[in-house]
């Protein structure tokens, strides 16, 4: 009951303009304690700070710009990315916030990045979360980041333990078209049948240039050349 009511009342403070205040946001500060005393990053009731490695891109605040779906823009606004929480985590003053409900983000620039929250499949199952922004057009190509949480290994003969921690950031990467939810792709063959209405332009590309479909900057020639057609 108590951590409710502190949370209407942070629900009540405003941000950064008068618009802003249109943004529902909710504290961290104390429900990230609460997060890991209660086992979500490990039933060993460890502190962040006991933890290995990092469940951000980046640990520091980095000023940056906040559009909404509804057509606000804040700017100047201190952000950083948790990969494992999938939360974008703004600060204002000392307290630090996170950005809810995430649907609201039409996209955040920061740090050189590009962050959109888009719909994906996988598992067979229609999710959402944020995903960087890497080309636009008819096709969006974009990356999800993954980040994984390993609890501490148990004592064993002649090696030592593992501690808890968070393994290095990994890219998976998606394609939407028209806005549709993004769908994964791991291969050439996967790549091209995303891009499938222009599958022999795409293929001519390919050959013209050389290309393996393998890498980022790949990726990007690849989609931007598609969105040019």
């Amino acid at each position: 009951m108590k951590y409710s009511f502190i949370v209407v009342i942070i629900l009540t403070v405003s941000l950064f303009s008068v618009k802003a205040q249109n943004i529902p946001i909710n504290s961290i500060e104390n429900f990230r304690f609460k997060r890991l005393t209660e086992g979500l990053y490990t039933n060993q009731n460890l502190k962040l700070s006991d933890i290995k490695g990092t469940p951000y891109l980046t640990e520091d605040f980095v000023p940056g710009k906040l559009s909404t779906t509804d057509g606000l823009i804040n700017e100047n606004i201190p952000l950083r990315y948790n990969a494992y929480s999938d939360d974008l985590e703004f600060k204002k003053g000392n307290e630090i916030y996170i950005v809810d409900p995430k649907s609201i983000v039409k996209k955040a620039e920061f740090g050189g990045t590009v962050f959109g929250y888009s719909s994906y499949l996988y598992g067979g199952k229609i999710l959402t979360g944020f995903f960087k922004i890497l080309a636009e057009g008819k096709a969006r190509l974009m990356a999800r980041y993954v980040i994984v949480f390993l609890d501490k290994e148990e004592q064993k003969a002649y090696a030592e333990p593992k501690p808890a921690r968070f393994d290095e950031a990994r890219k998976e990467y998606y394609i939407s078209i028209d806005e549709d939810p993004a769908k994964l792709f791991t291969s050439k063959k996967g790549l091209l049948d995303l891009l499938g209405d222009k599958k022999k332009e795409v293929e001519n590309y390919f050959s013209k240039n050389k290309l393996t479909a393998k890498g980022e900057e790949q990726y990007i020639k690849i989609v931007s050349y598609y969105n040019s057609l």
